[in-house]
């Protein structure tokens, strides 16, 4: 059996746990990889230090969050074969590994400045959080983390350069306890 070297494969999460008991597992992930596990059928799963192919059954991904999916593979068909792959980390080839064309997603914004027009500077982004669709940025503000809800309406302003986000946050959001 021939193996795939690690430096021409990029980690992109690892199987956080069994889900339910047909085998399906909980993947935790980078977000800027979630295109490229859609489109991908194959992950390397590293075992022992040599990276093992899987291939995606038919249920094949869905996902959870921004960061999470389940995953079904082929093969692995009850939760003691789950089981044996928590933990471990998931690759894929670096050829595998879509990279998108100037198209700026949500989740390359963590890190950017949250302001709102009336508050000014609200804190830096770090988390997009996606619940069915209802996009949270998580800042913290006046050390507490608060979840601010975005949709390109509150969008004011997008500074790439200055790495700013303006949005029209709801009235109240940051009074609440």
């Amino acid at each position: 059996m021939e193996t795939i070297e690690k430096d021409i494969c990029q980690k992109v999460g690892y199987f956080q746990k069994p889900h339910g008991i047909k085998g399906a597992l909980s993947m935790i992930f980078e977000p800027q990889y979630d295109i490229s596990l859609e489109e991908e059928p194959t992950l390397f799963v590293e075992i022992d230090g040599l990276l093992v192919p899987y291939f995606f059954s038919e249920e094949g991904i869905r996902f959870k969050t921004a960061e999470s999916a389940l995953i079904h593979l082929d093969w692995v068909e009850d939760e003691e074969e789950a089981r044996k792959l928590a933990g471990h980390s998931v690759y894929l080839k670096n050829d595998d590994v879509i990279v998108p064309e100037e198209e700026l997603t949500v989740h390359h914004l963590i890190g950017f400045q949250l302001q709102d027009p009336e508050i000014g500077q609200i804190g830096l982004i770090e988390r997009v959080e996606d619940y069915g669709g209802n996009l949270l940025f998580q800042v913290q503000y006046q050390n507490k983390e608060v979840l601010v809800p975005f949709n390109e309406e509150l969008l004011l302003d997008l500074d790439e350069t200055k790495r700013t986000i303006t949005i029209q946050c709801p009235e109240g959001i940051f009074d609440l306890e």
